[in-house]
């Protein structure tokens, strides 16, 4: 009985990660030189919590681009990604402007929980910069235009799980 309660205990702040999500789209794409806007929706308990976007396929590898809790410039025009949290929605939206396709990759919008025995909640999402150019006389905007035909391709492609994903038995 006691060695049930000790790993009752144990297993204690592993419920969370369990219970509570932080939910985006798996994917998006977006022309070179774009802006994007990924939605990040959490549970009401983390009103209160930093929220962060990294971009990593790993939480251990991921390299920290916004957080809440760091105003970053005033002039929000000078700055490539901006977060911006609504509790009241329980939303926060991660804003990419000027996309290059060294852009593209897998990123991570995260709540931080903090502590030794917590882990942060998070999710993975792929993003693809395409390259293309599309030709402005006209011709180019139809959907049966070989340009846009490129386009609709890419945007709609599959993002491959990395390879040390899979090995991890995870999966998108």
């Amino acid at each position: 009985m006691l060695q049930l309660l000790k790993l009752t205990f144990s297993l204690l702040p592993w419920i969370p990660v369990f219970l509570c999500k932080v939910i985006t789209d798996g994917e998006f794409a977006v022309l070179e030189g774009g802006s994007l806007t990924i939605p990040c929706h959490y549970e009401p308990q983390y009103a209160s919590y930093v929220k962060y976007w990294c971009k990593g396929s790993t939480r251990e590898f991921c390299t920290s681009l916004a957080r809440t809790d760091d105003p970053g410039p005033i002039n929000p025009a000078e700055e490539r990604v901006s977060i911006f949290d609504d509790p009241i929605q329980q939303l926060f939206t991660v804003t990419m402007n000027n996309l290059k396709q060294g852009d593209s990759g897998w990123y991570m919008c995260g709540v931080e929980i903090g502590g030794v025995w917590k882990a942060d909640d998070a999710t993975f999402t792929y993003i693809k910069v395409i390259h293309e150019k599309v030709r402005r006389n006209g011709v180019g905007a139809e959907t049966g235009d070989p340009a846009c035909r490129s386009v609709l391709r890419e945007a709609t492609r599959t993002p491959q799980w990395p390879s040390e994903m899979t090995e991890l038995g995870l999966s998108l």
